[in-house]
């Protein structure tokens, strides 16, 4: 079996459509969520965000944001 860092470290360095393929089929093999969001709830999302409304997170947020609770 190989280990998590190795599979990383080859996955980073194949081709971007490659890299694309892949992360496609991993998403595809993750269970289904049971939490919907309707056509309707995106718009006002995207509305309150157009406003100021509310804020929106970075990436780097929402990585420590993850970080955190797997740490849980």
């Amino acid at each position: 079996m190989v280990e998590l860092s190795e599979f990383q470290s080859k996955a980073a360095s194949l081709p971007v459509e490659d890299r694309a393929a892949l992360a496609s089929f991993l998403i595809h093999t993750l269970p289904v969520s049971h939490y919907e969001v309707t056509d309707e709830e995106v718009s006002e999302r995207a509305r309150q965000l157009e406003s100021g409304e509310v804020k929106g997170l970075g990436f780097e947020e929402l990585r420590q944001m993850v970080e955190a609770d797997r740490k849980r």
